[in-house]
């Protein structure tokens, strides 16, 4: 398996108040495992989603990805781990709107001292149904179109795991269906390890797995490789 928790807890405090947002998690994902986490607003997934993915500490518990202990690196550490082996696609995008389409998904190789090998990302860009707007500007594209950007830079690493969160939440239903199908072709093609959250039930049925998520409890599905 590639990722594991182990009664992981994440516990918010303010002042007098503490909220148990997840609660003695366990979860399991198999190597090449499309995975949606799916739960309505307020039910903690995006905690989970953050946790897993070294952005979040946890109150209690451990999250191993490829049999690392990720909270027992130091932060140095643990933002170099995390920029290798952990894509992330959000659900704003979080496209850099001077920087090129082109530009967007070689950066994070360029935060780590690589050189974009120009064949792959063009091959990349090519199955996502992009490259002919490599030159474009974030605003120049589509809700879609960004999206699959935001997708292509979280592959440029060629990560071992891609943590999406909410990737359709933005877009209309049809868009959000197809970006879903993009996801599911490159699990599917490329074994890609894809842990996705959504709040919409029909687009996590189209995952290999589903798990659903209440109230920071994790209700059904959580297997996988034991």
């Amino acid at each position: 398996m590639i990722i594991k928790t182990e009664n992981l807890t994440r516990i918010y405090s303010s002042g007098v108040t503490a909220v148990r947002a997840l609660k003695n998690v366990t979860l399991n994902v198999d190597r090449g495992e499309f995975v949606a986490i799916a739960g309505t607003s307020g039910s903690w997934k995006s905690t989970l989603l953050h946790l897993l993915g070294g952005l979040d500490l946890p109150t209690e518990g451990k999250v191993f990805i490829d049999g690392n202990d990720l909270y027992a690196m130091k932060p140095d550490p643990l933002t170099v781990f995390r920029r290798r082996f952990i894509g992330f696609v959000f659900q704003s995008y979080n496209l850099i709107p001077t920087l090129s389409v082109w530009e967007n998904v070689v950066l994070p190789l360029g935060l780590d001292g690589i050189k974009a090998d120009k064949s792959e990302i063009e091959t990349l860009l090519s199955v996502l149904g992009i490259i002919d707007k490599r030159n474009s500007l974030p605003s120049q594209l589509s809700g879609g179109q960004q999206q699959r950007v935001a997708i292509a830079r979280a592959l440029a690493t060629k990560p071992h795991i891609v943590l999406a969160d909410e990737p359709t939440g933005n877009l209309d239903s049809k868009t959000g269906l197809e970006v879903m199908l993009t996801l599911g072709k490159l699990n599917e093609d490329y074994a890609q390890t894809i842990v996705m959250i959504t709040h919409n039930e029909e687009l996590a049925q189209l995952a290999g797995r589903r798990i659903r998520i209440e109230d920071g409890q994790i209700v059904d599905g959580s297997g996988g490789a034991q």
